[in-house]
């Protein structure tokens, strides 16, 4: 395996691991919020960035994969 695809690979997870964690904190603030408890900060920053972060982590995975596609 070469180094860029060690590294594309890296990223891809890395994308899925903050999705996951994202959905989950959203999920954790909602019950928190219907629950009548304060919201812990970690959590609402999990909630709030998680995503968009993911999703980028997202798009630089597939662009440098075509990227790579588009250089052999």
């Amino acid at each position: 395996m070469s180094t860029a695809s060690k590294t594309l690979t890296i990223i891809s997870r890395l994308a899925i691991i903050v999705a996951v964690i994202s959905a989950l904190a959203l999920i954790g603030t909602l019950v928190l919020y219907f629950q009548h408890i304060a919201i812990p900060p970690v959590i609402m920053a999990f909630a709030v960035w998680g995503l968009p972060v993911a999703f980028v982590l997202a798009a630089v995975g597939v662009i440098s994969n075509i990227l790579k596609r588009r250089n052999l």
